[in-house]
């Protein structure tokens, strides 16, 4: 295959990041292999290239690769000092693989980041462009390069707002916004698109933690002293108030609404033109700053809110973090089974694992309306790949959320008999880091279900709510031990017919599958 027809034939294909990768590795063997046999350097090759097509790159921009597996050039200089310099409006952007802008944009990348001998660093596996160039901003912007000049690339990102420390050390909230140009571009959209037409909601949860990683970064970086060294901590919620349409333009602002001495919590609203000015979902991440040499919690850049609205935000944040603190000394620390003993679990869940203990011990005699909270599990093994590792070589938090989401979705699928409605994710923990080589088994156990009988006939729909909880444990089969790393809970609507079949309960078997239960019936009373 010689290198233009391959370069072509990558083009006009539609195809995922791994057969991306599969076809990119063929056409580059195939490529190199004819090179070789015309005494061709590579070199040579991608000159020819780039002269006879006039929407090409050189190889140093990697414009005719495969969108999944395109380099963006990477700066081995240091840091420049004054980094942290004003910087009112500045954007960049990001492309579909079909979008000719990608090829000038990824130039004008190559030669500003100035890699003086044209190696580059890649973002290889299956993220989304609009991680992948937040990813590559944030490093442009450790390495002291100007912003990316705006374009009219069909995806872009922009930061509003100085990125100057305050006189006292504080820094004003900048507000970080990226544009999903969905409606004029067809790639794009579909690489959003799931089975049956809509919204993939695990892709928009990858680009919510990287954007709330880059909205982090630029409030903690001030261009001394190193690179800021930022972990997910938790997510408090992700609630969608509106229905997503995919052939909208979304925009999606993050900005920091709260710190501590070592954490900040970001706040990130997504919107779509028919329910602006309300936000269409919302979320909340909190990070930790760590000491790079010592990975221990590190003094964070305090905020400094300028707003009415700024302060009331903090205010709201001041307080939760003072009621969990309050919450954590009261407790010791330990959980709430554990603290409190078996007679913590409330009166109605105890109801629960009666009903349970029913249908396990005369199955036949028992109410055939319930189900045991075991039954409803399914799992999800696999070794955590290179490719799905993050800015700092770990496995990307984006990534573990997608898989716990898609996961959460199908059970809940298996669960309720029809199609799964997104409609917030209620709790994520990050307890301990995922590494690339890690064995990971996701576990999801469906907790609660609420609406679970039928309407009567001639009336309408009713609209039930399942909760699902999804553990993530790294098994090390060596050391012959396990431990969790994540837990998520997410909350589904599932559409029950008139006449249709019914949901069934879901019954704890323990005490502690009783309190989880109990807790996921008391958040679904607070929707």
């Amino acid at each position: 295959m010689s290198c233009v027809a391959g370069r072509h034939l990558l083009r006009a294909l539609a195809i995922s990041s791994e057969s991306s990768a599969v076809l990119w590795s063929l056409a580059r063997t195939g490529a190199l292999a004819t090179a070789a046999a015309r005494g061709e350097t590579l070199a040579s090759r991608a000159a020819g290239a780039s002269s006879s097509d006039t929407h090409g790159d050189t190889v140093a921009s990697s414009a005719w690769l495969p969108h999944q597996a395109r380099c963006f050039t990477s700066s081995t200089s240091s840091c420049s000092s004054n980094s942290n310099s004003d910087s009112s409006n500045s954007n960049v952007t990001a492309s579909s693989p079909s979008s000719p802008s990608s090829s000038s944009s990824s130039s004008s990348s190559s030669s500003s980041t100035g890699a003086p001998d044209g190696r580059e660093e890649l973002f290889v596996g299956g993220y989304t462009p609009i991680t992948k160039k937040l990813w590559t901003e944030r490093r442009r912007q450790a390495q002291g390069a100007s912003p990316s000049p705006p374009g009219t690339a069909p995806a872009e990102a922009s930061v509003a707002g100085s990125s100057a420390l305050l006189p006292d050390g504080r820094r004003a909230p900048q507000d970080i916004s990226v544009v999903y140009n969905f409606s004029s571009d067809r790639a794009l959209l579909d690489m959003y698109r799931n089975p049956w037409g809509h919204m993939r909601v695990g892709r928009l949860l990858e680009d919510l933690d990287s954007l709330a990683g880059n909205v982090a970064f630029q409030h903690c970086y001030t261009g001394r002293g190193g690179l800021p060294l930022l972990v997910t901590a938790a997510v408090d919620e992700i609630a969608l108030a509106h229905p997503l349409l995919l052939a909208r333009d979304v925009v999606v602002r993050g900005q920091v609404v709260w710190t501590g001495r070592s954490a900040l919590d970001i706040r990130m609203r997504l919107y779509q033109a028919q329910h602006e000015p309300a936000p269409s979902l919302e979320a909340l991440f909190s990070f930790v700053h760590l000491d790079p040499t010592t990975r221990k919690a590190s003094p964070v850049v305090q905020l400094a809110p300028q707003t009415p609205e700024q302060q009331a935000a903090f205010a709201e944040r001041q307080a939760v973090a003072d009621a969990r603190k309050a919450a954590r000394q009261k407790q010791g620390g330990a959980a709430e089974v554990q603290a409190a003993g078996a007679g913590a679990v409330p009166q109605e869940a105890r109801d629960w694992i009666r009903d349970a203990r029913k249908l396990q011990e005369l199955p036949a005699l028992a109410a055939a309306d319930g189900v045991l909270v075991p039954a409803t599990r399914q799992h999800n093994t696999f070794i955590c790949q290179p490719q799905q590792r993050n800015t700092h070589g770990r496995v990307f938090g984006g990534f573990l959320m997608r898989r716990a989401y898609e996961l959460g979705f199908a059970t809940t699928y298996m669960f309720g008999g029809s199609r799964p409605v997104f409609l917030k994710v209620d709790e994520i923990t990050f307890s301990r880091p995922v590494d690339v080589g890690d064995l990971l088994r996701l576990t999801s156990t469906v907790l609660f279900a609420e609406g679970t009988a039928p309407p009567p006939e001639g009336s309408e729909p009713i609209k039930a709510r399942v909760v699902v909880e999804v553990e993530a444990r790294v098994t090390k089969p060596e050391a012959v031990e396990s431990f969790v790393t994540n837990t998520f809970v997410f909350v589904f609507q599932l559409l029950v017919k008139p006449g249709g079949r019914p949901l069934r309960r879901v019954l704890p078997t323990c005490d502690e599958e009783a309190l989880r239960s109990w807790r996921a019936a008391r958040e679904l009373g607070g929707m």
